[in-house]
């Protein structure tokens, strides 16, 4: 019998090394696969007489084998990426923070631009984040005087960056990040 069951493992050493190497591309990964199976195939030697499909049990053994290490390989070259990507998000925080620093600058600037009342509802809406009506009866003036001055606050600053080389796009994101 051991004669036998060693011609047999012979036999499907090198047809399950093609088969996974078919499947996984990868010649270490099918000469690993092809003596784990190996391995457990003597390991239930005195079990296979029972098995009426030898062929079909080997094979989706190392179908299934195969499909586990590809699918964790993917799963950590997932989680590789999303580290790399995670680090770059980290590294790129600090140019970011001086990007909006910078755009931040360019705005106080312009602020001071305005008259001193369209300063203030621009500062009281952006800085303390009131409303249009917290602001009116703050300062003792109608909502849609607010609503006024701040619209043109914010057209005169977006002027101002934009006349600065800032992109209309950005400038966007700069005013809604701070409305924040």
């Amino acid at each position: 019998m051991k004669h036998d069951f060693n011609a047999v493992l012979e036999s499907y050493q090198v047809r399950i090394y093609a088969y996974v190497l078919a499947i996984s591309k990868s010649a270490h990964v099918a000469e690993d696969i092809a003596q784990d199976i190996m391995i457990k195939l003597w390991l239930k030697k005195d079990e296979l007489g029972e098995i009426r499909n030898l062929d079909g049990y080997v094979f989706v053994m190392a179908k299934n084998m195969t499909l586990n290490h590809l699918l964790k390989v993917s799963y950590n070259q997932k989680m590789t990426a999303e580290l790399v990507r995670a680090v770059k998000v980290n590294n790129n925080q600090t140019d970011s923070r001086v990007l909006l620093d910078d755009y931040n600058r360019l705005i106080n600037e312009a602020a001071n631009q305005l008259s001193p009342q369209r300063k203030l509802v621009f500062n009281l809406s952006r800085e303390q984040d009131l409303s249009y009506d917290e602001i009116a009866v703050r300062l003792n003036v109608s909502k849609f005087t607010v609503k006024n001055h701040y619209l043109t606050a914010v057209g005169v600053i977006r002027a101002f960056l934009i006349k600065n080389g800032i992109n209309p796009v950005i400038i966007f994101f700069i005013l809604w990040i701070n409305a924040l």
